[in-house]
C-alpha cells in the first residue's frame, strides 16, 4: 500500500523547568531532530484501522477505536478524537509508524507519535487544522484517553519549536518566545538505558500532591507562589512542602535561564541546570541512581551543568558541553558508564 499522507512529530529535550507545565509555570524545551513519522494509506480490506510500528515489529488490526492500554493507544486515541472533532468516520486506514526517537526515556515520544498521527489525518482529510488546534487535540488525547496527566509543553514544542532555538513558554498564558541557543556549546542528551513508562509511574501521584498543596493555599496553580512561607509550612504535609519547594524555585530558575541564553552566558546557565537536577532529586523525588551517576560523571568530565530531562523515573539526562570538548567528553562517559547511549 502506498502512503498517501505523511505526518512528522518531533521530540524535545527540556533544558530546564521540569514538572512546571501542569503547575502553570514557565518551561524551556528545545525541539530535537529525532522524530516519529506516520505514513497513512487507505485499503478497502481493512475494516477499521491497522497499525504497524518499526519499534514493535507487530501489525495490529483494530476492529474498534477503544483503549488497549499499550503503545497503540496514542494512534487509536488520535483517530477517535480527530473523528469526533471533524464528524468523520475513521475506517479502512493503515498507519505505518517509524521512529528515530528513543521511546520512554523522557524525550516526549508520546507527544511526537500523537502529533505525527494527527498531522497525517489532517493532511489526508484536508481539515486545515491550525497549530493551536493540533496542540490542544494532542494534549486532550494524551490526558483524557491515554491517561498521562502532563501539561501542554511537549505538544507545544513538537508543533511550534525548532532545532536551533529554545522555546520559552508560559504554560498558563500560552505566550511563547523562541530564543537562540549557545553557538559554541552543545546540549548533549545521554540515555541512561533505564526505560520508564509514565502512565504506570508515580507521575500522576506527584501531580496530585501539587494540586492538593495548591488547594490548601487557595491557589489555582502552584507557580503563583513566589516563596514558601511559615504559614504554608503549617498548612502542608511533608511531601507537599517538598514538591512546592521544587516548583517555586524551578520557575525562578527558568526565568533566569532565558536571560542567560540571551546574554550568552553558558557557565551560569549550566549551574542552573545542576541546581535543577538537585531539586528534582532531593525535593521532587523523581531521579534515580543511574541519572544521578550520569549527572555527576558529566560535571566531573567538564560539562558546565547537567540534569535529568523529562519527568524522571529513569530515562535521559541533558548536559551542556563546549563544542571542542564534545568528542573527548563522549569517550569519557562511555568508558565510565558503559550502558550510556548518546541520542
Amino acid at each position: 500500500m502506498k502512503a498517501i499522507s505523511v505526518g512528522e512529530g518531533y521530540g524535545r529535550v527540556n533544558l530546564i523547568g521540569e514538572h512546571l507545565d501542569y503547575n502553570g509555570g514557565c518551561v524551556l524545551p528545545l525541539q530535537i531532530k529525532n522524530s516519529i513519522i506516520c505514513e497513512l494509506s487507505e485499503s478497502s480490506e481493512i475494516n477499521c484501522v491497522s497499525i504497524i510500528s518499526d519499534k514493535y515489529q507487530k501489525k495490529l488490526s483494530i476492529e474498534k477505536l477503544e483503549k488497549r492500554n499499550d503503545w497503540a493507544d496514542f494512534i487509536i486515541g488520535s483517530c477517535l478524537f480527530f473523528g469526533e472533532k471533524y464528524s468523520i468516520v475513521i475506517k479502512e486506514l493503515s498507519f505505518n509508524i517509524s521512529s528515530t526517537l528513543p521511546l520512554g526515556i523522557g524525550l516526549s515520544s508520546s507527544a511526537a507519535i500523537t502529533v505525527s498521527t494527527l498531522k497525517a489525518l489532517n493532511n489526508f482529510y484536508k481539515t486545515n487544522m491550525s497549530g493551536d488546534e493540533l496542540i490542544d487535540l494532542a494534549y486532550d488525547i494524551e490526558n483524557s484517553f491515554v491517561g498521562v496527566g502532563g501539561g501542554i509543553m511537549d505538544q507545544f514544542v513538537s508543533v511550534l519549536g525548532n532545532h536551533n532555538q529554545a522555546l520559552y513558554l508560559n504554560t498558563l498564558s500560552r505566550s511563547y518566545e523562541l530564543v537562540n541557543i549557545f553557538d559554541d556549546h552543545n546540549f548533549l542528551i545521554i540515555d541512561s538505558n533505564t526505560e520508564r513508562i509514565l502512565s504506570s509511574s508515580e507521575f500522576n501521584q506527584k501531580k496530585e500532591l501539587c494540586l492538593s498543596a495548591a488547594k490548601k493555599m487557595n491557589l489555582k496553580n502552584l507557580c503563583e507562589k513566589e516563596m514558601i512561607n511559615e504559614n504554608d509550612i503549617q498548612l502542608l504535609s511533608g511531601e507537599e512542602i517538598k514538591v512546592c519547594r521544587h516548583v517555586v524555585e524551578e520557575n525562578k530558575r527558568v526565568k533566569k535561564a532565558v536571560q542567560l541564553l540571551k546574554d550568552n552566558n553558558p557557565k551560569e546557565f549550566g549551574k542552573l541546570m545542576t541546581e535543577s537536577h538537585s531539586s528534582l532529586s532531593e525535593h521532587y523525588g523523581v531521579s534515580t541512581d543511574e541519572l544521578n551517576t550520569l549527572v555527576n560523571l558529566s560535571n566531573s568530565f567538564g560539562a558546565l551543568g547537567s540534569k535529568l530531562t523529562g519527568a524522571g523515573f529513569g530515562g535521559a539526562v541533558v548536559t551542556l558541553v563546549k563544542n571542542d570538548k564534545v568528542e573527548e567528553f563522549k569517550k569519557l562517559i562511555l568508558e565510565n558508564y558503559n550502558k550510556a547511549k548518546f541520542v
